[in-house]
Order: structure tokens, then C-alpha cells, then sequence
């Protein structure tokens, strides 16, 4: 079996989204038994795989006993990340003891330092309880990042109530990022009553306050006030004549004889490989009717890749049904924002992982908007669609609901 590397592990954590845990295990097996034989460079990538939690339990002790065996073989990485954890060590005693006395701004750092286990282990309840302690005294940064955690239930019980309260103070001092989040909760219903023209009026204060990636979540909001409310009325009965853009389709089986409506599509819930999909309505779709077509936004999803953690949402539109059965998709991924999850706070001191060059840094992702992606569906039968993409490949949906049956 062809070895699994550092340098292909962004290609494959890409394609198996969120499954890449088992990729990180695997790789981690790998490398420790490299390391076992004395290979530095694995030894090296062990420690690092140690110190981040990747494939294995975060241990900072197994880390430096590592970076150590590799450093004693004249491994320069592992020499100057050693050099670097000692700095950083020191770096937490000093803000330990400063975020002891009260500093407010030490208090913050060291939560940060906390998450990324920089100079300490990796301790995410400790790290929001010192984000709290800074929060509760009014500095603005800590104030974001607690309603972050409790947004995101890392390390806290998730609570979007706890979330909204310290968003809000945040956002009153004009902290942009968190005048983006109070946007996406008032978009979304989420903790809140839903309240597209407050969510507006907190996008725009993102996007004035710097926060560009809140333009698009704008243009989104902007266009949901404008359409009309569509409610999907309950199947007809038998003796009532749909009143939709239908799609007919002839079958040798009597019983296959069906006529599809664009009700069908926003009924049923359509997954592909047992996962929800984003292009067509689904358990992680808001979708609605435009006359002959359907839009729709979905929730927040995430992909990670071998070092970040990318949040995006998609768009998209189905139209141009005809009678074949056939019709046609667009859709384009908004990317919210990446997370480095290897990178300490570098705004202060170097990375503690991941700070050495590879191949896979000339990959970045910019958020925004992505290309257009097209596909090309028609319906097989009652619960089953097929798609090309892009002209290139096709695959099969599903959906547990039977469509067109009435039931």
C-alpha cells in the first residue's frame, strides 16, 4: 500500500470533509512507526501531530520527548521548535501571572494561549474561563471570543443566549466581528426572533467596521426581505389539479406514470451517500419558490483541510424544468471565514505548528464567493435524481420522502 504523506494529506482531507479524523489517525500510525525506527523527520512529525492533538490526543509531554529524539539527530526543525516552545513557556508564566493579578488583557491572552496550547497544554474549559474573567470586565476582544465559545460549544456548553448576551456587548463597542455574528443570529432566528431588517443593520456595521466577508451575508439578507413569503401547501387531493410548472413523465409501468412538480423538489429531502446536500432542498437547506424556479441558502457548513477549518454557506438556484423529467442546477460557495487550527496567536510570536514551510502553503482560501458550479438532474422516478456536474461527472440523489405520491 502507497504511503500516506504530509505533502498529500491536504488533497485527501479536502475529499473526505469532515471524515478526516480517520485520515489523521492512519497518518499517525504511519508516522509513529517511523519514528519507532528512528527516522528523525517522523520523529519530528509525531511530536508535531502530539502538540496540535492530530491522529491522537493532544500530550505536550510525548511532544517534547519527541522534538527531543529528533533534535538529538541533528534535526534543525525539531532543535528550533524546542527553542520555541521554551520561549513560549516563558510567555505563559509571564502573562499567568500578569492575568493572576487582574490584567484584563492578560486575562485574554492567556485564553488564547489555552486554545492553541502555546507554553501550556491545550485546555479549552480553562481558556474560556479566562476569556470570561476578561470579559467581565468590558475588553471588548474577550468579549467576542466568549460569545464565540458559547456560539460554538467549545469548551461551555453551547448556549446562543450566552452567545447573543456577549455579542452584543461587543458589538456595542464596535467590534466588528461581532456585529457580523448578531447579523447571522438575527438572519438566521437563531437565539433571536428572526429580524432580517436588525440582521441588516448589523451586517452593515460589520461591513463598516471593516469586516468585508459580512457584504455578501448583505446581498443574501437583502434579497430574502425583498421575496415574497412561500408556503408549501399540503399535497392536493386527487380530485384537485396541481397548479404548479409540472414535469411529466411516461413509463412502460403504469404505476411510474407520474407528474412532478416543483413541490417535489422542496418536499423531499434530497441526500447524496446518506449526507444532506446543499444544492437541493434538504434537512441543511432554507429553500423557497421564485415563480418557476427554487433558491436556496443553506446553513453553516464546514470542511477541514490539513490545517484549517473553512466555514461556508451555499447558494443555490434550480430552474428551467421540463417535461423529460430534466432541469438544471447553480450553485456557489461562500466562504465565511478559515480557522488555523495548527496556528498559535501569531501576532506576537511564531506558530508553534505549522510554522515551517511545505508544498501545501500555496494552497489558501480567500473568503467569499467561489466559481459557479453547474449541474445538469433529471428525476429516474419517484425518489431518486440523477446529476452531471460540470459536464463531467455524475452521481445520484435520494430521498426518503416519495415524491409525488401524496404521502
Amino acid at each position: 500500500m502507497k504511503k500516506i504523506t504530509f505533502g498529500m494529506i491536504l488533497l485527501i482531507t479536502s475529499s473526505t470533509a469532515m471524515g478526516g479524523n480517520d485520515v489523521w489517525q492512519t497518518l499517525f500510525n504511519e508516522k509513529l512507526q517511523e519514528a519507532r525506527q528512528g527516522n528523525s523527520n517522523a520523529q519530528f512529525d509525531v511530536a508535531s501531530m502530539y502538540q496540535n492533538g492530530r491522529g491522537v490526543s493532544p500530550n505536550r509531554s510525548e511532544a517534547i520527548e519527541w522534538y527531543k529524539k529528533a533534535a538529538a539527530q541533528d534535526n534543525e526543525k525539531a532543535v528550533s521548535r524546542l527553542q520555541l516552545l521554551q520561549a513560549n513557556e516563558e510567555r505563559f508564566s509571564k502573562e499567568l501571572a500578569s492575568a493572576e493579578s487582574g490584567d484584563k488583557e492578560s486575562q485574554y491572552k492567556l485564553g488564547n494561549m489555552y486554545t492553541e496550547g502555546v507554553g501550556t497544554n491545550i485546555d479549552l474549559a480553562r481558556a474560556a474561563e479566562a476569556f470570561e474573567q476578561s470579559a467581565s470586565q468590558g475588553y471588548a476582544k474577550a468579549e467576542y471570543k466568549l460569545g464565540l465559545i458559547y456560539y460554538e460549544g467549545t469548551g461551555v456548553k453551547a448556549s446562543r443566549k450566552a452567545a447573543f448576551k456577549w455579542f452584543k456587548q461587543a458589538a456595542d463597542k464596535g467590534y466588528a466581528a461581532a456585529q457580523y455574528y448578531l447579523g447571522k443570529m438575527y438572519a438566521s432566528g437563531n437565539g433571536v426572533k428572526l429580524d432580517y431588517a436588525t440582521s441588516l443593520e448589523w451586517y452593515t456595521k460589520a461591513v463598516d467596521g471593516g469586516f468585508n466577508q459580512a457584504r455578501s451575508e448583505m446581498i443574501d439578507v437583502s434579497e430574502k426581505m425583498k421575496a415574497p413569503k412561500i408556503t408549501v401547501a399540503a399535497p392536493a387531493r386527487k380530485s384537485q389539479p396541481r397548479k404548479t410548472a409540472n414535469i411529466t413523465r411516461t413509463s412502460k409501468s403504469p404505476a411510474a406514470n407520474k407528474t412532478f412538480g416543483i413541490e417535489d423538489l422542496m418536499v423531499a429531502a434530497w441526500s447524496r451517500d446518506g449526507e444532506p446536500v446543499a444544492y437541493l432542498p434538504s434537512a441543511i437547506n432554507n429553500c423557497r419558490t421564485e415563480n418557476d424556479k427554487i433558491a436556496c441558502y443553506s446553513d453553516d457548513q464546514t470542511r477541514e483541510t490539513a490545517d484549517s477549518l473553512i466555514r461556508f454557506k451555499t447558494k443555490s438556484i434550480m430552474r428551467n424544468f421540463s417535461g423529460d423529467g430534466s432541469f438544471d442546477v447553480t450553485y456557489r460557495n461562500l466562504v465565511i471565514d478559515t480557522t488555523q487550527v495548527t496556528a498559535a496567536d501569531s501576532t506576537e510570536v511564531a506558530h508553534e505548528i505549522g510554522s515551517e514551510v511545505t508544498d501545501t502553503d500555496a494552497y489558501t482560501i480567500k473568503t467569499g464567493w467561489g466559481k459557479e458550479h453547474t449541474l445538469e438532474c433529471r428525476m429516474l422516478e419517484e425518489s431518486k435524481v440523477s446529476c452531471l456536474k460540470n459536464k463531467t461527472y455524475s452521481f445520484l440523489l435520494v430521498s426518503p420522502q416519495t415524491v409525488a405520491s401524496g404521502n
